[in-house]
């Protein structure tokens, strides 16, 4: 009777905290994947910070941001429409968004220890 009990006792505890954890989130296959957002952003981000080093006009900045953001979706061969529907819906799960911006802060400190290196 008591490993009767016994068991019970460790499915429960078992049931318990598989219930408390985060559900798995199914990435639809019309969303970019988390690696492609990542190389994504960390590409929009050094244009933005070339964009606001570079250009002090406001109508030239948006002008040269179209340019940047077409030749970023082009090389990663995605268009705006389906980046901005993949951004929607990391930005509906904030712990997959999170997870992105730690890979894309990484990334982008790589390339600064890169061009560090090379200067």
């Amino acid at each position: 009777m008591k490993k009767i009990f016994k068991y019970i006792l460790i499915g429960l505890i078992a049931a318990s905290m598989e219930a408390c954890s985060a559900p798995k989130v199914t990435i639809p296959d019309d969303v970019l994947s988390q690696d492609k957002m990542v190389s994504i952003l960390a590409d929009v981000h050094l244009a933005e910070a070339a964009i606001t080093l570079k250009f002090t006009n406001k109508d030239t900045s948006k002008l040269q941001a179209q340019e940047f953001y077409d030749f970023i979706y082009k090389s990663h061969k995605t268009t705006k429409e389906q980046f901005n529907k993949s951004y929607d819906f990391y930005t509906s799960h904030p712990e997959l968004l999170n997870k992105i911006y730690d890979d894309v802060l990484t990334e982008l400190s790589k390339k600064q220890g890169e061009s560090v290196k090379k200067n």
